[in-house]
C-alpha cells in the first residue's frame, strides 16, 4: 500500500511539473522552477536503466525518438555553439524516458485515467479563473492573451492533459456508468472552454470525435436525429449575431482568401525545411531546443519578430527542425501502429486522441510541445499496456478486472 502511494505521488507531481504548473507565473522562474526541472530530470535518470528491457509494439519508435532528442542536444552544442548548460532547455523533452519506467513499474491504467481527470478538472477550473480576469496574467504569457474573434483569446496552458479526459469523460459517459452525471458535466463545461478559446481546428475536432462516438454504433434513425440536430444547432449559432461565430466564420474567410503561396505558414514550412538549418548534419539529426540566451534562440527570436515565423505553427516540422528525420520517422510510425491497433471499447478514447494528435501534427506543436507532451507518453502507455496483454493473455480481462 505504502509503495503505490509513493508511486502515485511521484506520477501525480511528475504530470504537474511536465506541464511548469500550467506555466502558472508564480511557477516561471525561482525555485519552483528548478524544482520542476531538476524533478523532470531525476524522472528521466530513474528510467535510464530500463530504456533497452522492453520490445515490440510502441517501444521501438519511441527508443527512437529519445535517441533523437539526444543527439540533438549535441548538434545545438556543435552547430549553434549552445552549450551544455543552456541544452537544459531540452529537459521536458527528455521525459519521453519516463515511458520505460511506466512500463518497469507496471502502472495501472485506471489510475492513469483518474489523474488525467484531475488535471483535466483543474485545466477547466484554471482557465475560468483567467478568463474572468484577462486584464492580469497569471497562467501563461502576455502575448497569448488577445482580443480575437469575437473574444479575449487564451492560449492555457496544459491542453493535453485537457483533451485526453475529455475523451476520458466521453467514453465514461455511457449509461450504468457510475459518476455519469459528472462526466457528462466534465464535456459540457469541456465544450464551453474549448469554444472560448476559439481554436476553430480544436472546435471542429471536438465536434467531429464527439458525434462520431456517439453514432458510430448506432441505429441509422438515431444517427440521423443526432446528426440533423446538431447540423441545426451549428446552423442557428453561425447564423446567429454571436460575437464569437461571426469572428471564427471571419477567420475562415479571411484563411480561404489568403493564396496558398502567401499563407504564413506554407512561407514559415518551406523555409525551416530548406533554409533554417546550416549544415547537413543538422538537417539529418536536428538542431536542437533553443534557448533563449544562445544563438539558436537568438535566431528563433529574429524569425518570429521579424518574419512572423513561429516553429509551433508548423507542427510536424518544427519537431523535425529540433529533433531530425529519425524522430520524425518514429512518430510516423506510432500514428501507423495507432490505426491499425485494436483496443477494447471501453479504452477508444487512446485512439481518439491520437487521432487528434495526428489530424493537427501539421498545423500545431501539439505531438511535442510541454502542453501536450506528458499525455501523449501516458496515452501511448496505455496502448502499450493494452499491446502486452492482448499479446499474454487477451482481451477478455480487461473487461472485468481494474488491475490494468
Amino acid at each position: 500500500m505504502e509503495k503505490s502511494i509513493v508511486k502515485d505521488g511521484f506520477i501525480f507531481v511528475l504530470i504537474l511539473c511536465s506541464l511548469l504548473f500550467f506555466s502558472a507565473k508564480f511557477a516561471m522562474s525561482g525555485i519552483l522552477k528548478n524544482f520542476a526541472y531538476a524533478y523532470m530530470l531525476f524522472a528521466v535518470i530513474l528510467s535510464l536503466p530500463y530504456f533497452f528491457r522492453y520490445s515490440k509494439g510502441y517501444v521501438f519508435p519511441i527508443q527512437i525518438i529519445c535517441v533523437s532528442i539526444l543527439m540533438s542536444i549535441f548538434m545545438s552544442f556543435i552547430n549553434w555553439d549552445q552549450d551544455l548548460g543552456d541544452s537544459l532547455s531540452a529537459v521536458p523533452y527528455l521525459i519521453w524516458f519516463v515511458f520505460f519506467y511506466l512500463m518497469r513499474i507496471r502502472y495501472p491504467i485506471y489510475k492513469i485515467e483518474n489523474m488525467i481527470l484531475i488535471f483535466g478538472c483543474l485545466y477547466i477550473i484554471f482557465f475560468t479563473f483567467q478568463f474572468l480576469h484577462s486584464g492580469q496574467v497569471y497562467f501563461g504569457y502576455r502575448d497569448e492573451f488577445r482580443v480575437d474573434r469575437g473574444v479575449v483569446r487564451i492560449n492555457f496552458p496544459g491542453a493535453g492533459v485537457f483533451f485526453l479526459g475529455y475523451l476520458i469523460a466521453l467514453i465514461k459517459s455511457k449509461k450504468g456508468e457510475k459518476y455519469r452525471l459528472l462526466y457528462i458535466l466534465f464535456l459540457i463545461t469541456g465544450v464551453v472552454v474549448t469554444i472560448l478559446q476559439v481554436t476553430r481546428q480544436s472546435i471542429a475536432l471536438l465536434i467531429l470525435i464527439t458525434l462520431y462516438h456517439y453514432t458510430k454504433k448506432a441505429q441509422m434513425p438515431k444517427r440521423i436525429v443526432i446528426l440533423s440536430i446538431s447540423s441545426l444547432s451549428l446552423l442557428f449559432v453561425f447564423n446567429s449575431d454571436n460575437s464569437i461565430a461571426k469572428g471564427l466564420l471571419d477567420k475562415q474567410k479571411e484563411t480561404q482568401q489568403t493564396s496558398v503561396e502567401k499563407n504564413i505558414r506554407v512561407l514559415a514550412g518551406e523555409y525551416f525545411l530548406s533554409d533554417f538549418s546550416p549544415n547537413l548534419i543538422s538537417q539529418i539529426f536536428g538542431n536542437g531546443v533553443p534557448n533563449y540566451n544562445s544563438s539558436l534562440g537568438i535566431k528563433m527570436e529574429r524569425l518570429k519578430s521579424n518574419q512572423g515565423y513561429y516553429l509551433s505553427d508548423v507542427g510536424i516540422i518544427g519537431f523535425y527542425v529540433m529533433f531530425g528525420i529519425m524522430a520524425v520517422i518514429g512518430y510516423l510510425l506510432i500514428f501507423i501502429k495507432s490505426i491499425v491497433i485494436k483496443i477494447p471499447e471501453k479504452y477508444c478514447y487512446l485512439k481518439y486522441y491520437v487521432w487528434y494528435l495526428l489530424a493537427t501534427c501539421l498545423t500545431s506543436d501539439s505531438i511535442y510541445s510541454t502542453n501536450f507532451l506528458i499525455s501523449n507518453i501516458l496515452s501511448l502507455y496505455c496502448l502499450q499496456r493494452i499491446f502486452i496483454i492482448k499479446r499474454t493473455i487477451g482481451y477478455p480481462i480487461l473487461r472485468f478486472t481494474k488491475s490494468f
